[in-house]
């Protein structure tokens, strides 16, 4: 088996079939890469072999989320281990119309929402979509109303399930930017931060 990886970032891009015979390094490496939507040119990416079926199997099990390559002693080598740290990864339904400032916008008339997504990942940007997954992220805002999703309840917290939830934001009728903020007790787990602009 051959794990890809990104020689900068260290970042696994793929690994090859678990099987009896291996292809050689460089089609293993063409292969993987040329699999990678928008991937970067091949020569930035290496190849790890593993030939002991025994560990190659843990790995594959590991695989994404646990297996990282690490420098060890000047050589690369793969290890398994839990991710150090998550963090909310926050989007938003809600139309950027500006040129420039890369913020969203809805309508300054206290109706309009955006639906905010939130979802947990780890700091390889792996989704942590397990049952345990399943924080409680607290909200506040600056500006507006956060509702649940459905926009029938007024809200200050939500429950992931499976590391993921979605809520509202609804507009006041002054014009502003709202800044919204998700955190948690759990100092692995790093804030999310969010800019709406009521136009």
């Amino acid at each position: 088996m051959w794990v890809i990886y990104h020689k900068a970032s260290r970042a696994i891009a793929g690994v090859t079939a678990l099987s009896d015979l291996d292809p050689d390094r460089q089609f293993a490496l063409t292969e993987v890469v040329a699999g990678l939507l928008g991937a970067r040119g091949e020569e930035e990416y290496d190849a790890i072999q593993v030939s002991d079926r025994t560990l190659a199997a843990k790995y594959m099990e590991a695989f994404p989320r646990r297996l990282v390559v690490d420098n060890s002693e000047g050589e690369m080598r793969l290890s398994i281990r839990d991710p150090e740290y998550f963090i909310l990864h926050v989007t938003t339904d809600a139309a950027d119309v500006h040129p420039a400032d890369g913020i969203a916008e809805i309508e300054a008339d206290g109706v309009s929402s955006a639906l905010i997504d939130v979802r947990k990942i780890d700091e390889r940007g792996q989704p942590a979509q397990r049952p345990e997954d399943s924080d409680t992220v607290y909200l506040r805002t600056d500006h507006g109303v956060l509702r649940d999703r459905d926009g029938s309840q007024d809200i200050s917290e939500i429950a992931l399930v499976n590391g993921a939830a979605q809520f509202r934001l609804f507009s006041e009728k002054a014009k502003r930017v709202a800044t919204v903020r998700m955190f948690n007790a759990d100092p692995k787990l790093r804030d999310g931060t969010l800019r709406i602009e009521f136009i």
